[in-house]
């Protein structure tokens, strides 16, 4: 007759064996069982410039490194900043003139990479705006007063001669499906607008009279901005993040079929042609393929935005996490098949 303390005694290790199995088998295939660390993204604007940032999400990139990021979208840069400085988000993706401005204010952020470095942006108006001449008197909207569409509309108004406030009335609407929407259909004249909503404008039969990004001047276009802070206690998520970023650009950059997924999917735009223009526009003309924040657009926004200050570029740029990845010859593995 077998003993109950030995039946009792078997199960008992059976149990404790079963368990150190399923407890082990994590570790033996190498997968973490910590649950992927928790980020939040904040971006400013529905943009092909957000290209990496999606992609990279949607491809399970971010995952990879083990995060868990979720994306959000909140128009106009002043608004996504305040979700920063609020802890609400641990990075934003907006213009550099709103990183400046709130550093200036006593914010302490840096911008840690940048993916573009043109002005990226279309003065589109009313088919009955001809020239900028006709733009006297009329409002002209921006996503956002002090954003990356104002500091660009500012740029145009110097070149005209026009005079904010007295010749020409400049308004914002938060987003730029909503700028498309009061240009078509509102008191707003003519509006910056940025890819793909300026295609779909000129579908609607709207007439375009800048190509900002023709101008050639030095715009740090689409930084990636956290607070010093978090950069300092958060050292190896911020690396991991950024690689998963840089893999995004790389999966831009070569993967045109999933990347025009991605782009329809975040933009709305089911138009084959325009979302093919938007992939020549972000995925190729423009997007750099080392994210580094360039000190001499920097240079630019600061010379528009600080008429009295000390200030350098140096003073909002970290870009120690991209070198410490170019020495390490990230990029060079990354983009190695590609060179074969």
């Amino acid at each position: 007759m077998k003993s109950t303390v030995g039946v009792k005694l078997t199960t008992k290790l059976r149990a404790t064996l079963v368990a150190l199995l399923i407890f082990s088998l994590p570790l033996f295939f190498g997968v973490e069982r910590s649950a992927a660390a928790p980020v939040r993204v904040a971006y400013s604007s529905i943009s092909g410039a957000m290209g990496p940032l999606w992609v990279a999400h949607d491809l399970g990139l971010f995952n990879r490194h083990g995060l868990d990021v979720q994306l959000l979208y909140i128009g106009g840069g002043s608004v996504v900043m305040q979700a920063l400085l609020g802890g609400d988000v641990q990075f934003v993706r907006l213009g550099a003139n709103a990183v400046v401005q709130a550093s200036l204010r006593g914010a302490e952020m840096k911008m840690i990479a940048n993916t573009i470095n043109r002005l990226v942006f279309k003065l589109m108006a009313k088919p009955e705006i001809k020239t900028a001449a006709d733009l006297k008197g009329k409002t002209i909207g921006v996503t956002r007063l002090g954003g990356s569409t104002d500091f660009a509309l500012d740029l145009a108004l110097k070149k005209w001669g026009l005079r904010r406030g007295t010749d020409v009335t400049v308004v914002q609407t938060g987003g730029m499906p909503q700028l498309l929407g009061a240009i078509k259909s509102g008191p707003v004249a003519a509006g910056v607008i940025s890819p793909p909503t300026n295609l779909q404008a000129q579908k609607l039969g709207l007439r375009e009279l800048v190509d900002f990004g023709d101008l050639e001047i030095p715009y740090p276009n689409s930084p990636l901005a956290a607070m010093q802070s978090y950069l300092s206690k958060n050292h190896d998520l911020v690396g991991r993040f950024l690689r998963a970023y840089a893999e995004g650009i790389h999966r831009v950059k070569t993967d045109r079929n999933s990347t025009l997924k991605v782009f329809s999917k975040y933009t709305g735009v089911k138009d084959p042609e325009i979302l093919a223009e938007l992939y020549q526009i972000y995925g190729i003309k423009y997007l750099e393929t080392v994210p580094l924040v360039n000190s001499d657009a920097v240079d630019a926004v600061l010379q528009a935005e600080v008429k009295s200050s000390s200030a350098k570029a140096a003073d909002f740029i970290d870009n120690s996490f991209i070198t410490d990845m170019e020495r390490e010859g990230f990029f060079r593995r990354l983009y190695r098949q590609e060179a074969k």
